[in-house]
């Protein structure tokens, strides 16, 4: 499977838990694809009213994640435009998915320092997301 492959098929994945636990979700139809002009997030997820703007990252093995400055900003300027919050969606290898504040590099310091996603997901409806960021 090619890593373009892969890497859709991890964004589906994500979607689609999301949307199974009553979120409306939008999965970026160019993403990766760098052929629009405009910015395309990978993941948006709209939970009870809150409008959650995602990069997703995957690594079959652990390997410092490296993200460009400019998609950086990019991802925070979409997310200030839907008025929602921007993350980072990191997963290496079998371990779990976590959320993360945006960087430019996640090494395995951040990855342990984020937050698992069933975790935010339960904290998105018990109202307290919060306490993690």
């Amino acid at each position: 499977m090619s890593v373009k492959r892969k890497g859709s098929a991890k964004e589906r994945e994500l979607a689609n838990y999301f949307w199974e636990r009553g979120c409306a979700v939008l999965r970026g139809c160019s993403s990766g694809g760098g052929v629009r002009k405009r910015y395309v997030p990978d993941i948006v997820a709209v939970c009870r009213g809150r409008v959650l703007v995602f990069e997703v990252k995957y690594r079959a093995k652990y390997a410092p994640v490296k993200i460009e400055a400019e998609k950086v900003e990019k991802l925070l300027v979409f997310a200030k435009r839907a008025g929602g919050e921007a993350y980072l969606l990191v997963k290496f290898g079998r371990g779990p998915w976590k959320v993360l504040g945006v960087s430019e590099r996640v090494g395995r310091e951040e990855y342990e320092k984020g937050v698992e996603l069933r975790a935010f997901v339960e904290a998105l409806f018990s109202e307290k997301i919060d306490q993690y960021f």
